[in-house]
């Protein structure tokens, strides 16, 4: 293997990069971009870099040009051919490959309905938060946050953690709602606390403008409110769009792989492609999956441990290739509390409060699946939380190693 592109310039990407180099890859390596920043971490934007406790410099992935890339940034790919091995770039270029990392990310999920006015956001990425802070800092003091995931929930605490008047809206009816009920009630009343008003049960009809700029929000129930600036955190949607064509499998927009991180063909029985391997948030894994079938994940954990094996796997070959053997895990921070997660608590039909009491804020809820463990959420109580991470490791290598007894 003498050339090899990196497709994504995210941590997944990174992680790729420096994993090719410590395997001995020392071919031609070329990661390519859409975005003209030098890779950075993308969870502290909504937090620490939005609220001005981190600078655009201390987010800066280390090492990200230590290992001897080609870096082609602020120019997209626009098409994969598997036949001739080629990644087809907007500017007309082409990059031959004997094999390419997929890691493309996702983009946030825009407004679905008419146009809306200036002043309507989405914040996914560094010049996202840049205009978000600019907007507040030039007198936006009145923001409504569409959407109460990870990404609105943060921004809400964050911006009224800076003096904004903040209301949060969630047609789904509460916030954080993949976590469960009893954290979701947590973070709720810990953003009223903050002095957020939480709107939840009600969607986003249209928006009033005022000279082609947002004033007001129009909700569902008839509800009008005032807004000088509107996020919409309604989502992500994976940066695959450029692969129609390609002959990939594309479940929902992303990038089927198998356990060991070979991405799928699509139509019969899916065989991997030994020249592709996929890593991060617009992943589909085999390994990563509930009873249902694969679960996509955007957490940081998982971008960086696939970008490491994605790249292994692709120097060792399928024949020697590792399965990916990763327990999920997320964190993040708002209104005081500290959330962490361990495995696939989503998918559970059943939850159980272990320890703490929901009402000082601070609580372990266990997610469980037809009596089996599938994941777990802490809010302050994070130390409890290796325990379970070991019992849900455990579980995968006996289920994986009833599988292998089966074959």
């Amino acid at each position: 293997m003498r050339e090899v592109v990196v497709v994504g310039a995210g941590l997944a990407g990174v992680r790729a990069g420096e994993s090719l180099r410590a395997q001995g890859f020392s071919g031609r390596l070329t990661v390519v971009s859409d975005e003209r920043e030098l890779p950075y971490d993308r969870p502290p934007l909504t937090k620490q870099v939005l609220c001005g406790t981190m600078s655009e410099s201390d987010i800066r992935l280390a090492g990200a040009e230590d290992f001897g890339a080609r870096w082609i940034r602020g120019t997209a790919a626009v098409g994969l051919d598997r036949e001739r091995r080629r990644v087809r770039l907007a500017d007309g270029a082409e990059l031959p490959y004997d094999g390419v990392v997929l890691a493309p990310g996702a983009k946030a999920r825009a407004w679905s309905g008419a146009v809306p006015p200036a002043g309507v956001l989405t914040v996914r990425g560094l010049d996202d938060v840049r205009r978000l802070r600019a907007a507040v800092d030039g007198g936006a003091r009145e923001v409504v946050i569409v959407g109460a995931g990870f990404v609105g929930v943060e921004l809400a605490s964050s911006l009224s953690g800076l003096g904004v008047r903040v209301t949060l809206v969630e047609p789904f009816g509460r916030p954080l709602r993949a976590l469960g009920g009893t954290v979701s009630g947590v973070v709720a009343k810990a953003a009223g606390r903050a002095g957020v008003v939480v709107r939840l049960g009600t969607g986003v009809r249209g928006f009033r403008d005022n000279g082609g700029r947002v004033a007001a929000v129009e909700l569902v129930d008839g509800s009008v409110l005032p807004a000088a600036l509107v996020v919409v955190a309604i989502g992500m949607v994976p940066a695959t769009g450029w692969l129609t064509g390609s002959g990939l499998a594309l479940p929902a927009g992303r990038i089927h792989c198998d356990e060991r991180l070979f991405a799928r063909t699509a139509g019969g029985a899916g065989a991997p492609d030994p020249g592709v391997v996929v890593a991060g948030d617009a992943a589909w894994c085999d390994a990563v999956r509930a009873a249902d079938g694969p679960v996509a994940l955007e957490h940081w954990s998982n971008a960086a441990a696939q970008g490491e094996l994605a790249a292994r796997n692709l120097l060792a070959g399928p024949a020697a290739a590792e399965p990916y053997d990763h327990v999920p895990s997320f964190w993040t921070a708002a209104f005081g509390l500290r959330i962490k997660s361990v495995g696939l608590p989503g998918t559970g039909d059943r939850t159980v409060v272990e320890a703490g009491d929901p009402a000082v804020d601070a609580v372990l809820v266990a997610h469980y699946r037809e009596g089996r463990l599938v994941g777990a959420v802490s809010v302050n109580q994070g130390r409890l939380l290796s325990a379970y991470a070991r019992r849900l490791q455990d579980e995968r290598r006996v289920g994986r190693g009833n599988k292998t007894a089966a074959m």
